[in-house]
């Protein structure tokens, strides 16, 4: 019966990966400064996949070029949202600074629709309130034994 034997190819370049991949993640989650991410990020997919081809090749454990892989990938994909973000805030602020009059059209509608909540908020609140009064009312006459009165 043969052995079968794991080697430790790959595993440098692995480890290499996920140092990198989590530095890249937690460089990622710093809102202004998450964009920095790609470098790292795409350097740790590189050495990433290099661990998996090194350890396909020699019969090594690909599991740790795996793990940097999604680790480098999930930093790639949050330092990208990110981007996305800053430069959708770069839009909105040029725009409105061409345009005055058309942030003011949305800071009324923002207001209008935040009024509408919070009386819709309140109205609830007051129709909760005044059932448990009701409630409570009625459980108090029922305990002093005055059933024939119901609520108002």
């Amino acid at each position: 019966m043969e052995e079968y034997r794991k080697s430790t190819e790959g595993q440098v370049m692995g480890i290499i990966g996920i140092v990198m991949g989590i530095i890249s993640l937690i460089v990622a989650f710093i809102p202004c400064v998450g964009i920095v991410a790609f470098l790292p990020g795409g350097l740790a997919i590189i050495f990433s996949i290099i661990s998996i081809v090194q350890a396909s090749r020699g019969n090594g454990s690909k599991s740790l070029g795996i793990i940097s892989l999604v680790v480098s990938a999930l930093a790639i994909v949050l330092a990208a949202a990110w981007l996305m973000i800053f430069s959708g805030l770069n839009t909105i602020t040029d725009r409105a600074m061409r345009n005055p009059g058309q942030l003011e059209q949305i800071e009324k509608g923002l207001r209008d629709a935040f009024k509408d909540i919070e009386i819709s908020i309140e109205a609830e609140v007051e129709e909760h309130s005044t059932q448990k009064i009701d409630s409570l009312e009625n459980k108090l006459r029922y305990l002093e034994g005055d059933t024939s009165s119901k609520s108002k």
